[in-house]
């Protein structure tokens, strides 16, 4: 039975970058890619070779069905299930539509459960989940709060998923990286009347904050906080109170 990385959001940035990394490490035979772009799709599994494509949006429950029942059909070998889908748009409750409001939290963090609920009894020992939470995950972020929300969920449900299925023999880590060079943040940005950093930087290359991720859940790791800046902001939000960071954060944004 060929081992299977499944990648949700694989049709670009951090998702496709972990599909790549995999792929190169030899850690996987066979790939099961997610997204809803099937032309991406399609490129992506013609440069892995031995690849499925699933164009879902995982937003709709509908979804979720098709991919369990894939599943069962297929009997698959999981070694790697990568959560990478998301989706993430500044603004406050004033401006921000309830349709982005809904997705935020039905693909941040309803999709993410039900994705890994319907994986987990096929995957190995030995195997490796990993949630992809945010730099945000860490503090309330006004004008980006409900994102930062639901990446905190994503954050407290991998924290518990772990001791669950640790008898099992499978890791999860939390990936949380800062902002990072993808196209994410040039979407994040265009709700009328919102309010954006000013200086969304150190910019991270994908490559880079993926080979670290996957590096520390190869070892085991709950977390996967990626270079310098980051480490210090998710230090800072274990020794500062809410409110402060909170000012901290609105220095970025007003």
């Amino acid at each position: 039975m060929k081992r299977t990385a499944i990648i949700t959001g694989a049709s670009s940035g951090i998702g496709r970058e972990f599909a790549r990394q995999i792929k190169q490490r030899g850690e996987a035979d066979h790939f099961l890619l997610i997204a809803r772009r099937r032309e991406r799709l399609e490129e992506l599994a013609e440069e892995l070779k031995e690849a499925d494509i699933l164009p879902l949006d995982l937003c709709e429950e509908e979804s979720v069905r098709v991919y369990a029942d894939y599943l069962k059909e297929h009997r698959l070998q999981v070694v790697y299930l990568v959560n990478g889908a998301g989706f993430g748009k500044f603004g406050d409750y004033a401006h921000i539509s309830e349709t982005d409001v809904s997705r935020m939290i039905d693909l941040n963090s309803k999709a993410t459960v039900l994705i890994t609920h319907a994986t987990i009894p096929y995957m190995e020992k030995g195997g490796h989940i990993i949630e992809i939470g945010s730099g945000s995950c860490f503090t309330p972020l006004p004008h980006f709060n409900v994102y930062a929300a639901s990446k905190a969920f994503v954050l407290h449900y991998a924290k518990g998923l772990r001791a669950e299925v640790k008898p099992l023999g499978i890791s999860v880590t939390c990936f949380c990286p800062g902002w990072v060079e993808t196209e994410f943040l040039e979407n994040a940005q265009t709700t009328p009347g919102a309010l954006y950093p000013k200086n969304p930087k150190p910019l991270l290359k994908a490559k880079r904050v993926v080979a670290y991720g996957l590096s520390r859940a190869r070892r085991g790791k709950l977390l996967a906080v990626t270079n310098w800046y980051t480490k210090l902001q998710h230090m800072m939000f274990k020794l500062l109170p809410d409110r402060l960071l909170t000012w901290l954060w609105l220095k970025t944004v007003l």
